[in-house]
């Protein structure tokens, strides 16, 4: 069939003109949900769901059958806008249809109604064959004549329907009331008469005069009458008198004759039951089963008086009492504690005894048929009166569960509304009853009943009720009840789930609810949770193939079970995740397949263009259970701190299940969604800004795993176990690289630029601003000597996918009996691969497995991990280290774009743990890195600490090595060369910038704190040589100006140590901080009183300690973090000059070597500054707390010469002059013997010059504080260090190499100059130095002096 181009009017007529639809209501469900499906595929742009065109083909057949069938009163046929009305709402999530759509289809099948073709046919014909009889006869009179008879008749006849036509005209003009005058209005309202009159027209008035006095009478007789004959005869008038109501609409009558046939059946009453009771008992009964069409809200009373009855029939029988069998035995027995054999008989044990009588009375008289008769019936119940029904037994149910069921059946349960039973579920009885689950069993086996004989629209309604009372009656607090209404839902889904869901339909998903209700719930109990879990997990292993809607519920579910306070719950939660996985996983990935259409159809062959809407809505709807099992994993890893964390492993299991859907997503196992990227941020469909249409398709599958991991990394949970901490952010961190290195190559460029943008360079951020451990306020006590090794490094690249040990490892994992026996993919297997080397305890070498070598003993073990709670320590590098991955696999393969939109990116973020953010950087910043910064940056009071400055720097570090494997064709190269080169320089330089302004920011806030004033140059007299510093009374000598043109004075303090300090501006003006002494108005004076005005300048100008500290704490750790990154990168620039002068041009080194050269100046000019070296000093005595000098006599005491050192700003600043030297010696000495440049080689003898000299004056001047029989380098301990040759001994041998690479000509041409700073090198106490020295010598000086030196080589 198609149905293209089609109205839907026009749809079903053409469906339904080959075929009578059938008399059963199933057959019609199943014929008009394949009809809903077929006309949707082509069509997706009318209906949203085939669930929509469901309902409203059923709707047009009730229409096509109230407008033309003829039994149907003309007034009471449905109108346009109660069509419009009755079909509100059924569209998706409750919206309408247009109003144009729907009146058009009303008024298209009321101008021509559905027929059958051989129906057409037959009138047709019958229509010939009457033409052909009426033009016979015409022949027939015409050739005969007409007879005088039968003209007579004729006119008989004619006269006779002008009589009946008349009359007819009169009836429809007679008055409405006699006498009197009617209006316009009431004539034209009464201007249709019908032929036929409805006997309830003609019945109703004279009943609702009679049944007031008839209900009396009958009341009084039964009441008072034991004549059987007499009972059966009122009981009959009962029976006629609800009927009569019933069928009349009379529901106050048919109320009161319902009430007061409940009354005589004495249930719910301790009264001996009679005959006319048992009687009463059965009528109702015959009433329930002949008339429940009509019973609507009197259900309620009919199906109370059935509950009593089946609690006396279970006593009859010896039935144990669902109040003792749901309270306890204990409970029930405690109440006949007192009873003894001498004891009277109670009122209680009366009671007991009547009820065990009636009990076998309607035992006798009673058929168990008759009641099941009354639920199996409901079969026949139309829609709105099983609506009716469902409702009053859900009330009655209720009622019985909390224990409140009335006991006077007197009252109607009206006012009882399905969602009553949710309060009453959990609330005690107020009469001491105990709760009953008669009513919720018969609920249980109507649902039973009806579930297979209505349609499923009607089916959908009718459970919509029973669901609200199942999730009630799930979460009730006795274990007991609320197991077995689980129970009842379990057996229920398993009967409904046996039926296959047709496309694009959600039965399943409205049916699976009450499950995901109980489980949201917050009073559910733990046990109930795990019931409904275990139902869950049965359902998918027996029905998987069956399930399609269904999906979403039981993921929800699972991902509830992720948060549930009970550990159990969530270990069961993930393990059905697992089973699912290693048991059908190709069942969920094929099982939307829609072969039955299309013998050639493969979902995942067709392109979108080529797809129905059918399968693009069943394409869409796989990607959204995806998506849902995605966040079902993800939820079992925790991003936040709780006060019941998960354990470990489920997290880390459920990090193994995102890599596993990384494959599927690869292996295009699960495929995109046909789909547009939509406006909205906040929309399902919606992945990241700038992308295309196809590429935004694919990120759907790729954002819910990339952004739960993103979640994962900058988790705030603390997850340790074994000793390592940190397991869930590096988990994370480790699953993250492994899909990216496994399946990067499937990402554009702009897709990859997202992914940094918006998941990696966030998330590590993020992480990294969060962490507030010890760990982010280290300093080290020297550039050179890390108070950092702990923190851990990053992970070396993994093997190739069929790389051995991986195989090994795979065919080992397998092997395990509870190990899935489905293959591992490859992002799968690298995450099973490194979790198990991190559990062993390994490096992340994966070379090495399967054999899991445990780390070396010089390593530290994983349980003695200082500071296991830090991100900073255990994930900072191997978070970071993924940008570097994906640099070395994928960024060339860019190529273009690689460097101008890949590369920024990652440099970026580079940038930001060495510099800090934007707004540290100079002016002259680029915008376009700035725009990085500020999308990841969130922080603006966050500062990098120094070890998230030393791994950024090591990061930065590792690309030029990278690019130099990765590309062996230089003139490939040249362009990433330039581009790292240039970067190099600029990041030397900002920090050089950092480090100009934080040092102008000390000395400024060091002279506006100390606020001391400028002396004249002939001292007044009224103006006091005596100062007050923060360390003391003492008197100013002199004052000079520094390097930087400022004024400075020299200040000897009483207690014998001199300041050096800047002047203040304020001092000595007229004004109020002018100090002159106004002898009118204090009667002081320079020679009176000196001290007191000394303290005058003190009480103004004299800083706080608490100012003074924070002003320390704020920039002297920020310069050495400087000192550090200057130091770290000149390193690995010194250890790479080979590459940067082999692989760029001139002008991108003379760049570097700007840079390296502001550096050492930068350092030069710091490392003399005596405000900087007082900062430093202050800085170490207030994190000591004592004085300096104290300190030091302490630690020399302990002859600890590294404390002694410590904090010095020359070991920071010589430090980094040291470094940048002997990066720009590397430099040089590359460029002077390659390229023979003689601009190069005169900067680079300029430098050697400079450093040796100032070496052998250092040598010179601070030998004596070195033992002569030792030389110590910057990290071993001795009294004391020499601090300028421990700097620099590793620049004087480095050039000292350099020289040994100098060909013959170019040593001759400056021996003259090398001869005597080796002449002076010889004497120096390094011995490495000195054998650099002698090998000079014997493989330089001696072949020009011609002179054999085989002693010294």
């Amino acid at each position: 069939l198609d149905f293209t181009g089609m109205a839907f009017d026009d749809a079903i007529r053409s469906f339904l003109s080959g075929f009578r639809l059938p008399g059963e209501a199933q057959k019609i469900d199943r014929i008009m949900e394949k009809f809903a499906e077929l006309y949707t595929r082509p069509k997706g742009d009318v209906f949203a769901s085939a669930d929509t065109a469901f309902i409203l083909a059923f709707s047009v057949i009730m229409l096509n059958t109230d407008l033309h069938n003829p039994s149907i009163k003309p007034e009471k046929r449905m109108t346009v806008e109660s069509f419009i009305r009755n079909n509100r709402g059924i569209s998706v999530d409750g919206g309408d249809l247009p109003d144009a759509f729907l009146e058009g289809i009303f008024r298209r099948i009321e101008s021509k109604p559905f027929t059958l073709k051989e129906d057409d046919d037959a009138r047709e014909k019958e229509k010939k064959v009457s033409m052909r009889d009426t033009f016979f006869a015409l022949q027939e009179r015409n050739f005969f004549g007409t007879s005088a008879e039968e003209r007579k008749r004729e006119k008989f006849k004619k006269e006779q329907e002008e009589i009946m036509s008349a009359s007819e005209q009169l009836f429809k003009s007679r008055p409405k009331g006699r006498g009197k005058m009617q209006s316009g209005d009431d004539k034209s309202q009464h201007s249709q008469l019908t032929e036929f009159v409805s006997p309830v027209d003609v019945v109703k008035p004279m009943f609702d005069v009679t049944w007031g006095p008839l209900i009396g009478t009958l009341s009084h007789i039964l009441e008072t009458s034991d004549d059987n004959g007499v009972i059966k005869l009122c009981l009959n008038g009962f029976v006629y008198s609800v009927r009569i109501a019933a069928h009349s609409n009379m529901s106050l009558a048919r109320e009161t004759f319902v009430n007061a046939l409940t009354k005589f059946t004495t249930l719910g009453s301790i009264k001996e039951m009679k005959f006319k009771n048992i009687e009463s008992i059965q009528t109702l009964l015959s009433i329930a089963i002949m008339d429940g069409e009509y019973l609507g809200e009197s259900w309620g009373a009919v199906l109370q008086c059935i509950s009593h009855l089946g609690r006396l029939q279970n006593m009859g029988i010896g039935g144990v009492d669902d109040e003792r069998f749901f309270i306890g035995a204990e409970e029930n027995g405690s109440r006949d504690e007192n009873k003894s054999m001498f004891r009277l008989q109670s009122s209680r044990d009366v009671e007991r005894e009547t009820e065990t009588q009636n009990a076998q009375a309607v035992l006798a008289a009673v058929n168990e048929i008759l009641i099941d008769k009354v639920f199996s019936s409901t079969v026949n119940l139309s829609a709105p009166s099983m609506a009716q029904f469902v409702e009053q037994l859900i009330n009655v149910s209720a009622a019985e569960i909390s224990g409140d069921l009335k006991k006077g059946m007197g009252v109607q349960g009206r006012s009882a509304t399905p969602n009553s039973a949710l309060p009453l579920s959990n609330h005690s009885s107020r009469n001491g009853q105990g709760p009953r689950i008669f009513s919720l069993q018969k609920l249980v086996e109507v649902a039973d009943y009806n579930m297979d004989a209505r349609p499923r629209i009607a089916w959908t309604q009718m459970w919509e009720l029973m669901a609200r009372h199942f999730a009630a009656i799930g979460c009730h607090k006795n274990a007991m009840v609320s197991m077995y209404a689980i129970d009842a839902l379990r057996q229920l889904s398993f009967k409904f789930l046996q039926k296959p869901e047709l496309y694009d339909f959600n039965f399943q998903r409205v049916f699976l609810r009450p499950f995901l209700l109980i489980m949201e719930n917050p009073i559910s109990r733990q046990d109930i949770r795990e019931l409904i879990l275990r139902c869950v997990d049965n359902m998918i292993r027996t029905l998987s193939c069956n399930l399609r809607s269904g999906w979403k519920i039981f993921f929800q579910i699972i991902t509830l079970s992720a948060v549930d306070p009970c550990e159990k719950n969530s270990t069961l939660g993930l393990a059905i995740l697992q089973r699912l996985l290693d048991e059908h996983l190709e069942q969920l990935c094929h099982r939307y397949a829609i072969d039955e259409y299309s013998s050639d159809y493969s979902g995942e062959q067709l392109v979108p263009e080529a797809m129905t809407v059918v399968q693009r809505r069943v394409r869409n709807a796989n990607v959204e259970d995806f998506v849902d099992l995605c966040h079902a994993s993800l939820s079992f890893v925790e991003t936040e701190a709780v006060k019941n964390p998960l354990p470990v492993g489920l997290s880390m299991r459920a990090l193994c299940h995102t890599a596993c859907y990384a494959d599927l997503i690869a292996d295009q196992k699960v495929l995109p969604p046909v789909i547009s990227q939509a406006v909205d941020p906040e929309g399902s469909c919606y992945t990241y800004e700038g992308l295309t249409s196809g590429e935004s398709e694919e990120m759907v599958l790729w954002k819910p795993i990339f952004d739960g991991l993103a979640a994962g990394i900058a988790s705030k949970s603390i997850c340790n176990s074994g000793g390592l901490g940190c397991l869930v952010q590096r988990g994370s961190a480790i699953t993250l690289r492994a899909i990216l290195l496994r399946h990067g190559g499937r990402f554009s460029m702009s897709q990859w630029n997202v992914i940094l943008k918006h998941v990696i360079l966030p998330s590590i951020q993020s992480a990294a601003e969060s962490d507030q451990s010890p760990v982010s306020y280290i300093t080290s006590e020297s550039p050179s000597v890390s108070s950092l090794d702990f923190v851990a490094d990053s992970l070396p690249l993994p093997p190739p996918p069929n790389a051995e040990g991986l195989i090994k490892f795979a065919a080992k994992a397998q092997s395990d009996d509870c190990a899935p026996k489905r293959p591992l993919g490859p992002a799968e297997l690298l995450v099973e691969a490194s979790f198990a080397d991190l559990r062993h305890g390994g490096d992340g070498d994966l070379t090495r497995i399967p054999g899991f070598p445990r780390r070396s003993s010089s390593k530290t073990h994983p349980s003695e991990q200082p500071f296991p709670e830090s991100w900073v320590a255990t994930t900072a590098s191997l978070a970071l280290g993924i940008l570097a991955d994906i640099f070395s696999e994928f960024a060339f393969t860019l190529g273009d774009e690689g460097r101008t939109a890949l590369w920024p990116s990652i440099f970026g973020q580079y940038k930001l743990w060495i510099l800090g953010p934007p707004d540290l950087l100079d002016d002259d910043k680029d915008s376009d890195d700035i725009s990085i910064l500020e999308d990841i940056h969130t922080d603006p009071l966050w500062r990098p600490c120094e070890a998230l400055a030393r791994i950024g720097c090591k990061e930065l570090s590792r690309i030029p090595a990278i690019l130099s494997k990765k590309v062996e064709n230089l003139n490939e190269a040249m362009p990433w060369w330039e581009i790292i080169c240039d970067d190099f320089s600029s990041v030397l330089l900002q920090n050089v910038a950092l480090n100009r302004a934080i040092l102008a920011e000390l000395i400024d806030s060091k002279l506006a704190m100390i606020g001391r004033h400028r002396l004249s140059e002939t001292p007044s007299k009224n103006l006091t040589s005596k100062v007050i510093t923060p360390y003391g009374l003492g008197e100013v000598l002199k004052r000079r100006r520094d390097i930087f043109e400022n004024q400075i004075w020299e200040v000897s303090l009483d207690w014998g140590a001199t300041l050096y300090g800047p002047e203040p501006e304020d001092f000595g003006k007229e004004d109020d901080t002018s100090y002159e002494a106004d002898t009118d108005e204090d009667n002081l004076s320079v020679e009176d009183d000196e001290d007191s005005v000394a303290q005058l300048v003190a009480k103004k100008h004299q800083p706080s300690s608490a100012s003074l500290t924070n002003m320390l704490e704020r920039y002297v750790p920020a310069l050495k973090i400087r000192c550090v990154v200057a130091h770290v990168l000149q390193q690995y620039i010194a250890s790479s000059a080979f590459l940067f002068v082999e692989c760029t041009n001139d002008v991108d080194v003379r760049k570097l070597l700007s840079a390296l050269d502001a550096s050492r100046i930068m350092a030069l000019e710091a490392n003399q500054n005596v405000d900087i070296a007082h900062a430093f000093k202050e800085f170490v005595r207030r994190e000591w707390g004592d004085s300096v000098e104290e300190v030091e006599a302490a630690l020399a005491a302990a002859n600890s010469s590294r404390d002694l050192n410590q904090g010095k700003n020359e070991v920071f600043f010589l430090a980094q002059e040291a470094g940048a030297n002997r990066a720009m010696i590397q430099l040089l000495s590359r460029l002077h013997l390659g390229k023979h440049d003689q601009a190069f080689e005169s900067i680079l003898f300029e430098r050697i010059t400079d450093i040796l000299t100032k070496y052998l004056r250092s040598e010179e001047n601070d030998k004596h504080l070195v033992d002569p029989n030792v030389w110590h380098k910057p990290c071993e301990s001795c009294v004391d260090i020499p601090l300028y040759c421990t700097s620099f001994a590793n620049v004087v041998a480095s050039i000292l190499r350099t020289v040994l690479q100098f060909s013959e000509d170019q040593f001759r041409e400056r021996k003259q100059e090398l001869y005597l700073f080796l002449c002076e090198l010889i004497k120096v106490q390094s011995t490495e130095i000195r054998g650099l020295v002698s090998e000079v010598f014997a493989k330089k000086v001696a072949p020009l002096l011609e002179v054999e030196m085989k002693h010294l080589t």
